[in-house]
């Protein structure tokens, strides 16, 4: 909502009045309830409000008409990305733009550019713009960029990537091969990575090469356990998070980067992981409002939302690709009218392999070329299966999706249904999901002397079948399992279970 009707969050005193209205109505309905309800009510309000204001920050407004600008001015807010044209596309924060006649005004928003420029830009550089701006895709065309300022973090950021790409020419001598080693631990693309990448969109597994989550979980995994092993468990999930903070702060705020630490950093707390997902989000929004605008956000917080939702779903084959294929096509829908399914089939065969490509690309990367080898079979295999099974594509429109969706739900409630039955029916029968008896035996107690009889509690087990030179006394046949009951001298009147 906040990306495609912004309009819809403008309002925060009307909201605020209609909410207030309708909270103050149940209160009066549900007096055992008025404490949850206010501040279900304020939090909502808040959460409303927070982003009817990011999205009014990303809103791009000009002093001028487009016609009439030439030259812009701002601050990038990632990294700009290499283009099939060799150009680099850059979203930049606007502080002030200039007409063809000199005028110069204040701006503000976001706007995507496009810029004839071969190395990557970092965050944070402010930059001056001059060419024209497309009023129908609302992409502004650069002839010539000029770097007013460029931070210091910036500037040790640029250097350390670029050892890190020296670093992998020398370990990894096929092309194709180190494109997606950048691509899969310092998030570059190359010229090379591109067909890699159109393959792995067609089939619905473009996410699965992005630096997400899912990468920063393995570094994550790694520094935790290696910590762990050193320093303790306490401490070294607390040490353990270092590496990955700087990890981001190398390859840059990406919002999916940011969502995926902020969760682990809050999940350190003595907090709810639901909780954690909204105190993620809440401070995201505070702190890096500019990546509201941007598609990877969407799909990140779409993806991680539905993963939070399979906890409290019946559990099924695939249960947490479909759902999440459910909770990210509405946008791939919104962008481009059709959404690809298919990544329903390829992406539980295709995340294994990402997993230990990224495992070989940062041995590779750390100990030499002797892992590259394994890197240049899993590519080789990776690229096979996206190439044969490219034109196994499903794009679907809305009707597809709805279809889906429908078929989605009716699974959901089936195996539900089935569930409660089940447990109904093992309450009604066992009670406590077992079937206790206690055997026929001598209960007299030690001290009083004579044959003591072991006694045990046993669950519903097979028929025990009668061993040789075991008796039917007046009390049952004489049955024992293995080892239990069995000393010099004594002898278990256990009988066999029903």
């Amino acid at each position: 909502m906040a990306s495609f009707a912004p309009i819809l969050l403008a309002y925060p005193l009307l909201a605020g009045i209609l909410g207030g209205s309708v909270t103050l109505v149940l209160m009066q309905r549900s007096r055992h309830a008025r404490w949850s309800l206010a501040l279900l009510a304020a939090w909502l309000f808040c959460l409303y409000a927070l982003l009817g204001w990011a999205s009014g920050v990303n809103q791009a407004s000009y002093g001028m008409p487009f016609q009439h600008i030439m030259q812009i001015e701002g601050r990038l807010v990632e990294d700009s990305l290499l283009t099939r044209s060799s150009k680099q596309l850059a979203r930049i924060a606007l502080t002030a733009c200039r007409s063809k006649d000199g005028y110069r005004t204040t701006c503000k928003g976001t706007v995507t550019a496009l810029i004839e420029v071969d190395e990557v830009m970092a965050s944070a550089t402010t930059l001056l713009l001059v060419g024209r701006l497309d009023e129908q895709s609302g992409l502004f065309l650069a002839d010539t960029v000029q770097v007013l300022h460029l931070p210091l973090l910036a500037r040790l950021r640029l250097n350390c990537l670029r050892v890190l790409q020296l670093r992998l020419q020398q370990v990894i001598a096929d092309e194709t091969t180190r494109s997606l080693a950048a691509m899969l631990l310092l998030g570059q693309t190359g010229s090379s990575g591109f067909p890699l990448k159109d393959l792995s969109l067609a089939c619905g597994c473009a996410h699965l090469l992005a630096l997400s989550g899912m990468h920063l979980h393995f570094f994550l995994s790694l520094s935790i356990r290696l910590c762990s092993h050193l320093l303790g468990r306490i401490w070294g999930r607390w040490l353990g998070s270092v590496p990955s903070i700087l990890y981001v702060l190398l390859v840059g705020p990406k919002p999916s980067l940011v969502r995926a630490l902020g969760m682990h950093l809050c999940s350190l707390l003595p907090v709810s992981r639901s909780f954690a997902f909204q105190m993620t989000f809440l401070l995201q929004l505070l702190f890096f409002p500019y990546s509201l605008s941007s598609q990877a956000c969407l799909y990140s917080w779409a993806a991680y939302a539905m993963l939070l939702l399979c906890s409290m779903l019946p559990a099924f084959i695939l249960q947490n690709t479909a759902v999440i294929v459910a909770g990210t096509a509405p946008v791939s829908l919104l962008l481009e009218g059709t959404c690809n399914l298919s990544g329903l089939l390829f992406s539980p065969v295709l995340t294994p392999l990402i997993h230990i490509a990224m495992a070989f690309s940062f041995l590779s990367l750390v100990f030499g070329s002797f892992f590259s080898i394994g890197l240049y079979w899993v590519q080789t295999i990776l690229y096979t299966i996206l190439a044969k099974n490219q034109g196994y594509a499903f794009q679907v429109g809305p009707k597809g999706y709805t279809v889906y969706i429908s078929v989605l739900l009716t699974c959901l409630v089936s195996i539900g249904y089935a569930t409660m039955a089940v447990q109904r029916r093992r309450r009604s029968h066992y009670e406590l999901d077992i079937r206790i008896r206690l055997p026929d035996c001598n209960y007299c107690s030690a001290e009083a002397g004579g044959a003591v009889d072991d006694q045990e509690i046993w669950s519903e087990l097979p028929d025990l079948p009668l061993g040789e030179g075991e008796d039917c006394g007046p009390s049952g046949c004489t049955a024992v399992p293995n080892g239990v009951g069995d000393r010099p001298g004594h002898r278990s009147d256990h009988q066999p279970a029903s």
